[in-house]
C-alpha cells in the first residue's frame, strides 16, 4: 500500500468515532497495556499511566516511526478552542532530535486501531501563547484490546517534520522550560 492509501485507511477509520489511533514500534499485540510516559508538559494529564490514543493519524503514524534511538520527540496535535473542530482546523507539529549524522531517527512501526469507548479526551485548556485549546490526546487506564494493525514506514507520514539538534534545544529547555518548543 503506498503512504497517502494507509494515511487514507487510517483517517477513514476514525471516521466513525468508534476508533481511536495508537502508534507503536512493537508490531503483533492484541491487548495494548497501560504505560508510564516519558512527558515533560506542564500538565498531570499527559503523565498519566496509560494507553494513548489519537484520532489523528499523522500523529500516530509519528509516533509508531519514531526510532528507539530518538532521544527527543517534541510534538502536539490540537484543535483551536474548546470544542473539538474539523480536521482543517486542527493542528500539528512534530520534531525530531536528529541522528549525530545528521538524519531522521525513523524506523517502521505499526499504528494500531482501539476502540474509543475506552478512552477519554484530555480537558480543554488555556495554553499561555495559543489560547484555549483542545488536544488529540485520550486515555484508557485500563488494558485495551486491538481492533486492528497496520504496518507503518517512514514514507508514509503525509508531512515533512522538523529535525533539531538534542543538546542545543535540551539547554534551551532548562533555561526556559515555557518555551516550548525551543526551536528558535
Amino acid at each position: 500500500m503506498t503512504g497517502d492509501k494507509i494515511w487514507t485507511r487510517l483517517a477513514k477509520l476514525v471516521t466513525t468515532d468508534e476508533i481511536v489511533l495508537h502508534g507503536s514500534r512493537t508490531p503483533g499485540l492484541s491487548l495494548i497495556e497501560p504505560r508510564a510516559p516519558l512527558d515533560f508538559s506542564f500538565d498531570d494529564f499527559s503523565k498519566t499511566t496509560a494507553v494513548y490514543a489519537t484520532e489523528d493519524p499523522t500523529w500516530a503514524i509519528a509516533y509508531a516511526i519514531r526510532a528507539s534511538t530518538c532521544r527527543s520527540f517534541l510534538n502536539a496535535c490540537f484543535y483551536p478552542g474548546a470544542t473539538v473542530g474539523e480536521w482543517s482546523e486542527r493542528r500539528i507539529f512534530l520534531s525530531y532530535a536528529s541522528t549525530e549524522g545528521g538524519q531522521p531517527p525513523f524506523n517502521a512501526g505499526v499504528v494500531y486501531a482501539l476502540p474509543r469507548r475506552f478512552f477519554t479526551r484530555m480537558p480543554s485548556y488555556s495554553d499561555p501563547v495559543l489560547g484555549l485549546i483542545t488536544e488529540c490526546q485520550m486515555i484508557s487506564t485500563e488494558p485495551v484490546p486491538v481492533l486492528a494493525e497496520i504496518s507503518v514506514r517512514p514514507e508514509n507520514l503525509p508531512i515533512v517534520p522538523l529535525l533539531h539538534d538534542f543538546e542545543t534545544v535540551s539547554t534551551r529547555a532548562a533555561t526556559y522550560s515555557g518555551g516550548f518548543p525551543w526551536l528558535d
